[in-house]
């Protein structure tokens, strides 16, 4: 899936990032400016995408030990129930990143003088893809009643 291998790929640049950082320094005793605006954007995007992730996979965080032992019909409505809130959610975050957006835009970072924009976009998207990876599954639990 694409998403997960874009996921891998901004956790191995978080990774050498941080490696460069910490190198930079401790071994050269002075540091990359930048290795910190970096690593945020690749923790941000990495948090939204793997959220999307999460939900596709059905592991976001759910009352296992109180749902499974409930009956048949009480776990496929806790399921529906559980599908629901994470639709809400990922509503308001695609709703917030898109009100965000005008005054992102207009925001710098200090270091890489990019715009704000492209740490408050993973909002929306990571929202807008939980959304689309959860309908399948309110699908399928609305046609097993």
């Amino acid at each position: 899936m694409v998403v997960e291998r874009v996921c891998i790929v901004l956790m191995a640049v978080l990774v050498a990032d941080v490696f460069l950082g910490v190198w930079s320094r401790y071994v050269m005793q002075a540091t990359f400016q930048w290795y910190d605006e970096v690593a945020r954007l690749c923790f941000v995007w990495m948090i939204f995408l793997g959220a999307a992730v999460a939900v596709r996979r059905g592991a976001h965080f759910r009352l296992h030990l109180l749902i499974d032992r409930l009956g048949a019909t009480a776990r496929r409505r806790a399921d529906l129930l559980v599908t629901l809130v994470v639709i809400a959610f990922a509503a308001v975050l695609l709703a917030g990143g898109i009100a965000i957006a005008p005054l992102a835009r207009r925001q710098v970072t200090d270091a890489l003088e990019i715009s704000m924009l492209w740490f408050y976009g993973a909002l929306p998207v990571g929202g807008a893809l939980m959304i689309l990876f959860a309908l399948p599954q309110l699908w399928m639990l609305l046609r097993a009643r």
